[in-house]
């Protein structure tokens, strides 16, 4: 019977667990995604050399996404409780025991739970079969290893949301079993009324400022702070968001609702009154959704940051092919490379001593690269003389070191104390080792030529025994290699952004949802004492919009100032925001409709019936 019972309770609440499960199923499919990407071993080991670094990227964000569904599940199902106690209260009035409805709330809760693990996990399966073909697509490489059903991550995703599910029923039943009949029965008539008092709302206010600003000036300065800039921010910030939210906002309802010349217009007064009745539990759950916002939109707006200084990133390799002495079948594709600058170097080689012509390099300048932070300048290395020799024993820069070793055959292992001679041809001509001619090539467009490249590089690996790209020294290798990180990077923010968008969006509806239903007498009060159906809705437009509209300005405040961290990471982490930044506030905007939506068919359903 208790089984029956909670299974037409939730047919019963369908639009409210769909809020809570469209939360839960994106948390649920993103994180199997990232498990199973990161658990397909034999996958990683064909096509991505460096498996460590694209599982850890996986595996973080997992971690993630896990940290936040884990206040997720528990404030929506903080909301799910508080809307279903009148009735738990009813169920007691007519004899029902505690004890029996506990079971009920637990049924309930694993119910909604293994049916959003369910859902999720196959749509994950969805998901990472579309984000494994964008990640061969972006490495340029084919497999037949990758499975999109894991049992590994199924494991994972499973025990990790179970373990969840059954502390958030645990909680739910230790809430009510802790709460009062008379409590629950008049759950939907209790105010939140907010008493401002000015002194402790003025300090509050003031320390919830202080603390947004110590940790917006140790971002702005994280490069000197360091990793301790990061900690003072993260909880500065998330404590002063929810402070300022706590004083602040039914502080200013308040005012606006006393202020007669503003509030008498039309219906205000009523939109005013609703906000203020909700305003102290408002705080609460838009401190969190300003962070969830936050977080969300930092992810995709860094993910795209990423993607965007991979260009930068491949720059700092100036040749875009270095070929040793190339045989038949890397000349002919050598010959396909369009506009393509060529240069010929003649070397001798005896151990790890190399004899370079001054000639040579005095009418073709090698290419030498000063770094400072992430800024890299190119000039050509001219400061030297016929008869001159680097090596790191005699103390020449590293830069000096880096330009020679950048013409030296990448295909070969790393030199341990290379020493390069700048010499006459006599002197060359004498000396002792194995002569051959480096080429040197350039293109005006790598990436419209990677096809041609790629043949080089397996040519090249091939002739000179290599088992894998890792080993590999080529600006193809290199742009393999910064391709698979990126994307990574990228997919991860993407679908980090998503999964707490979704979220975020959810816990919005939650609170909002939640009130609709001791809204529908106030509502139809105002219809019956004369107000038109398009100032209701102007109303309802309002209200909703405020609850949206706060935390996204505050959330986009902080992402801006956020931002500034990634300096330590790439060189410009606000070039191209503006396209993360339209695409979030679109699909923002469009959360916004459908809770409006949501909202108006259940305070104005008595309208609909009539």
């Amino acid at each position: 019977m208790t089984w029956k019972l909670a299974l037409i309770n939730v047919k019963k609440r369908w639009q409210d667990y769909l809020v809570l499960m469209m939360g839960l199923i994106i948390s649920v499919s993103i994180f199997y995604m990232f498990q199973t990407l990161s658990l397909n071993v034999k996958f990683l080991e064909e096509v991505i050399p460096t498996i460590s670094m694209v599982a850890f990227i996986f595996q973080l964000g997992a971690v993630l996404l896990g940290i936040i569904t884990v206040v997720y599940i528990f404030y929506a199902n903080s909301f799910l409780l508080s809307m279903r106690k009148k009735e738990y209260g009813m169920y007691m009035m007519l004899g029902a025991k505690k004890k029996k409805i506990k079971q009920m709330m637990t049924i309930e809760t694993l119910f909604i739970g293994f049916l959003s693990m369910v859902v999720g996990i196959m749509l994950g399966v969805v998901f990472s079969t579309i984000m494994s073909q964008v990640l061969l697509n972006q490495l340029r490489v084919s497999s037949n290893q990758y499975n999109a059903f894991s049992f590994s991550a199924v494991v994972v995703t499973f025990i990790f949301f179970l373990i969840l599910f059954v502390l958030t029923a645990i909680t739910n039943a230790s809430k009510f079993s802790k709460t009062k009949l008379l409590d629950l029965l008049h759950e939907d008539q209790q105010s939140e009324k907010h008493r401002p008092n000015k002194l402790k709302t003025i300090s509050l206010t003031i320390v919830s400022v202080i603390l947004i600003m110590i940790g917006y000036f140790s971002l702005w300065h994280v490069k000197e702070l360091a990793l301790a800039g990061l900690v003072i921010a993260l909880f500065t910030i998330t404590f002063g968001t929810f402070l300022f939210f706590a004083a602040l906002l039914p502080a200013v309802i308040s005012a606006f609702k006393n202020n007669e010349k503003f509030s008498r217009k039309g219906i205000r007064i009523f939109t005013l009154s609703q906000l203020s009745f909700k305003s102290s539990s408002l705080s609460k759950v838009l401190g969190m959704v300003t962070m969830l916002l936050a977080l969300s939109l930092g992810a995709i707006t860094v993910g795209d940051a990423f993607n965007n200084y991979k260009e930068a990133l491949i720059k700092q390799a100036p040749y875009d092919a270095v070929i040793f002495n190339p045989d038949e079948a890397v000349s002919k594709e050598m010959a396909k490379l369009e506009g393509k600058e060529e240069r010929l170097y003649h070397i001798k080689q005896n151990n790890e001593e190399f004899y370079f012509l001054y000639d040579e390099l005095r009418e073709q300048p090698i290419t030498m690269n000063n770094q400072t932070g992430f800024t890299l300048k190119a000039k050509p290395f001219t400061e030297f003389n016929e008869g001159d020799s680097f090596s790191t024993n005699n103390g020449t820069e590293f830069s000096i070191m880096s330009a020679f070793g950048q013409i030296m055959n990448p295909y070969t292992s790393y030199l341990n104390a290379p020493v390069y001679h700048v010499v006459s041809q006599s002197e060359f001509d004498q000396a002792q080792g194995e002569s051959g001619v480096i080429h040197v090539l350039m293109v005006d467009d790598f990436e419209g030529q990677l096809d041609i490249f790629e043949r080089i590089d397996t040519l090249e690996m091939a002739r000179f025994d290599l088992e894998d790209a890792e080993t590999s020294n080529s600006k193809f290798a290199l742009y393999s290699m910064i391709s698979m990180m990126v994307s990574g990077f990228m997919f991860m923010g993407a679908f980090l952004g998503i999964a707490f968008l979704a979220m975020l969006a959810s816990s919005l509806m939650f609170k909002i949802l939640s009130g609709a239903y001791q809204d529908i007498g106030r509502y139809d009060m105002l219809r019956k004492i004369g107000v038109g159906k398009k100032k209701l809705l102007a109303s309802i437009y309002k209200e909703i919009l405020v609850v949206f509209a706060v935390p996204g300005i505050l959330g986009t405040i902080h992402v801006l100032f956020g931002l500034k961290m990634f300096e330590l990471l790439m060189p410009e982490p606000y070039s191209h925001i503006w396209l993360p930044f339209v695409i979030f506030a679109a699909i923002y905007l469009l959360y916004y409709f459908i809770t409006v939506k949501l909202y108006q068919n259940i305070v104005l359903k008595s309208e609909k019936n009539q």
